[in-house]
Order: C-alpha cells, then structure tokens, then sequence
C-alpha cells in the first residue's frame, strides 16, 4: 500500500521519468532572475532557471528590498472529497472540472480523504486526454468506520454518498486495507468521532472501541501504512493519540487547548478545516462576500449565489446549530494557530462539503486563519506550500523526500505578488515546467459545463474542444 506510481499518480519528473513529452516551453531554459523564495531564505534574492521540467541552477544573487516577486511551491490541499457534491443543490461536480478548479487557483497537489475510487475513472479519463496538467493526487480509497451500535447509530462516514468500511475484528481492517490497496489507494482514513462539536451538542454516530482503535494503529505502523484520524473533541484526539495516531483530519473543536493540553499531544499535526464547517454559519451577505473574490465565476457553479443570495437565515439557525457551530469554529482557529507555532498545522478545507469548493475555498482558508495579523501570513503560506508538499510526499510513502525548490526537483510552483491578500490568486503557476495559462484554464471549465448542459458526453478538456 506504500506510494507508488500508477495511474493516479504519474511518477514525476526527476523522479522516475517525465510526466509527459516536454513542451517546447520545457525545452527551453526559463530563467527568473532576482525573485524572492521565502521558502528558502526570508532576506535574499535568487536566480533561478528550469530546464526540461526541473530546476537545475537555484543561486543567491542578491538582497530582499520587498516588493520583487515570491516564489513559491504549488499550495497543496491536504483535505479534499472529488466525490462529494459541494454544491448547494447538493450535485456533485464533474471530477474533470474539480482538476482544472484546482489548477486555476495553483493548488498543484491534492489529499484525497474519502471516496477518490467512485471517481477515479472519470478523472483519468480527463487527464488523459487534457493538454492541461493534472494536479498530483494520493488518496486512502473508501474509510474506516464504526459498526452500528445498540442505540443504532452508525459510524461517522455513512452518511455521505460514497462507500465506507465498518470494523469490528482485525480481518476487517486486513479486507478494507487490500481492497483500498487494489483501488490505488497510499494511506489510512480512520472515522472516530460520535458527532460532537461542543460540549453538551448531541451523538450523532457511533465509534470505534478502543480495542479496535489500538489494532488499528498497531496493523497501520506494522505494515509502513500512514493513517490519518477523523476527530472532533479533545477526549476524542487524546483517546486515538494514546492508541498511536499522530496525524488528525481536523482541529480540535470543543474547546481551545492550553499548554499542558498540547503537551500531552506533542508531535501531533492538525488539518485546519475551518471552510468545510464555516458555511452552516454565514449569512447571505458572509456567502456573498466569501464568493466574490477572483476566480468563484471562472471556476465555480455560479447558481450557488443564487442559492445563497436569498436564505433569510444561516442554516445553524435554521437546525439549531448556530451556537454550537459558532464556537467550534473558534476554537478550531485558536487552535489551528496554535498548531502552526509549533509548525504542526495542515491547510486544508474539508473540500468537497457544502459551500467548500476545490481550489477557491483553499485560498479563502488562508485568510480565515490569518484573520487580522499579517504577521501570520508567511507561516501560513508556508505550510500550504512547503508544509503540505512533505505531508504529500508522507502520505505517498516517500517521507524525506527533497525541498520542493531544490535543484533536481520538478518545477512546480506559483509567483506571488508581495502584500496582497493570501486569498489572491498567484501571478502565475508553472506545473512541470509548463506555465499554466489561467484563461486556457477558464475557457476548458466553460467548456465542460456547457457541453454537460447541453446533454453531450466528452472526455476531450482539450482548449480547443472547449471553445
């Protein structure tokens, strides 16, 4: 189950042959001269060239004045769902589409978290016959939940549209981890958690006993098999860290951690989630303002603001989780930051939930979490980029791979223009080596949409075929 190339994942460039035939923008040096690359060096200037798709020469050339351009490593998504519907009219979008959403907004690498296979044709498909480049994607297959318990509730994970594995002996676990194997699947998603956000909110599901949680830890790590834990509460994350697990979907959510707290949880990384729970919560006028950054028109279903433009009230009102959800939200945060001082924190969005959309709501995350500090924006930017890269590489089982800027590596990466809003799309993308055209992309996903309403079937995103 370790990471491997397959279909899914083409082994990269510089590590185990091109992606693809190199375009003649690869087979031309780029040179960018006296570009800033935080990533690597806060204060200095660098010239940098790429050949054939990789770096080859990453030299200091110079000192920061503050306003050149920054280098970056493509953002990385690291909680994402292709197969769940995050449309407000509950449709799921074509995974083709989701592929170029991600690329227009440079999020070059993506974590699957649940239900990649359903999907799995349909984005090979695309990418295939694409002149535009795939993100990278690895995902766990289908997750690991609860049986149904005696009050019957279920485990966390039936109530999506997509399949989940029930455990209550090890040859449970053995089966799901095969089949998710046979599937392409590089890492565990665990379910543990009985739905509650504050303290006193209600049990929604059922959860794994802690027999079954220790097996489960203990076959992961037996087997060279990272798994990555799905909780809500303190007791929750304390509980599945004492059984071993280190790597946790999300924050936790009832209440804000102090020091002795985080002790306990020393070496533990966070997802920081807050899009994927924040839309129970907006107003009308929150969405609206939420949708009208750069890119949600180009990108998105733009019948979402009608949906959100009329609703007389947020939908926590509306299911009596307004309170409950307001609070987790900041304890998330808190906690969230928190993370990212000790370099513990994960961006991702909990894509693929209502209202959290692939690619936009990544860049959205990182001003929920920047919130009014701007001091907290490169520390941010870096654990989106460098931070998620190495987690990618981690759950692919490649762990101590190269910094993503080093030469060798594959030139993927985004310039940044300096002190605008970590919401704002980047300058520009390059993937591979290839720079992405951003109206190329545009034009692929209008072309897409308009070929599904007007009832044809295509897997040719080719530009051409779009226009």
């Amino acid at each position: 189950m370790p990471g491997r190339p397959g279909p899914h994942r083409p082994a990269p460039v510089g590590r185990g042959g091109p992606v693809s035939a190199a375009t003649p923008e690869q087979r031309r040096p780029a040179v960018l001269s006296g570009v800033a690359v935080p990533a690597l060096d806060a204060e200095a200037l660098f010239d940098v060239t790429v050949e054939d798709g990789v770096f080859t020469r990453i030299e200091p050339s110079g000192t920061r004045r503050g306003d050149e351009p920054e280098l970056w490593p493509g953002y990385t998504e690291t909680h994402a769902h292709i197969a769940l519907p995050a449309n407000f009219d509950d449709t799921a979008e074509d995974p083709r589409i989701i592929a170029l959403q991600y690329l227009y907004h440079g999020v070059t690498h993506v974590v699957d978290m649940f239900g990649y296979p359903m999907v799995a044709d349909a984005w090979e498909a695309g990418r295939a016959a694409s002149d535009l480049p795939y993100p990278e994607l690895v995902h766990c297959g289908y997750a690991v939940t609860a049986m149904t318990n005696a009050a019957g509730l279920s485990g966390h994970g039936v109530e999506f549209p997509t399949p989940v594995y029930m455990l209550a002996v090890e040859a449970d676990l053995d089966q799901a981890l095969r089949n998710n194997a046979e599937r392409g699947a590089t890492f565990l998603k665990v379910m543990f958690t009985d739905g509650t956000e504050q303290p006193g909110s209600k049990v929604r599901f059922s959860r794994l006993s802690e027999r079954v949680l220790r097996f489960t830890a203990r076959i992961a790590a037996e087997r060279g098999i990272t798994a990555v834990i799905d909780c809500n509460t303190l007791e929750e994350t304390r509980w599945a860290y004492d059984c071993g697990f280190r790597l946790f979907a999300h924050t936790v959510r009832d209440r804000t951690l102090g020091d002795a707290e985080w002790k306990d949880l020393a070496g533990a990384r966070f997802v920081s989630t807050l899009s994927g729970l924040r839309p129970m919560v907006m107003t009308a006028d929150d969405f609206l303002a939420a949708y009208g950054r750069e890119g949600f028109a180009e990108t998105q279903d733009v019948r979402n603001l009608d949906a959100v433009r009329g609703l007389e009230q947020p939908y926590g009102i509306t299911y009596g989780l307004q309170e409950t959800r307001t609070g987790a939200l900041g304890d998330m945060r808190r906690n969230a930051l928190a993370a990212l001082r000790e370099g513990n924190l994960l961006v991702g969005t909990d894509s693929g939930n209502t209202g959290a959309y692939h690619g936009y709501s990544l860049l959205g995350e990182l001003d929920l979490l920047r919130g009014d500090d701007p001091s907290l924006a490169d520390a941010l930017r870096h654990q989106a980029t460098v931070g998620g890269r190495r987690y990618f590489d981690e759950l692919r089982g490649e762990s101590g791979a190269a910094h993503p800027i080093s030469v060798g590596a594959p030139a993927t990466y985004n310039l940044h223009a300096p002190g605008r809003p970590l919401s704002a799309l980047p300058t520009a993308t390059v993937v591979r080596g290839t720079p992405i055209d951003r109206d190329a992309v545009a034009r692929a996903i209008a072309g897409l949409r308009a070929a599904a309403a007007a009832g044809t079937t295509t897997h040719d995103t080719k530009e051409g075929a779009a226009l």
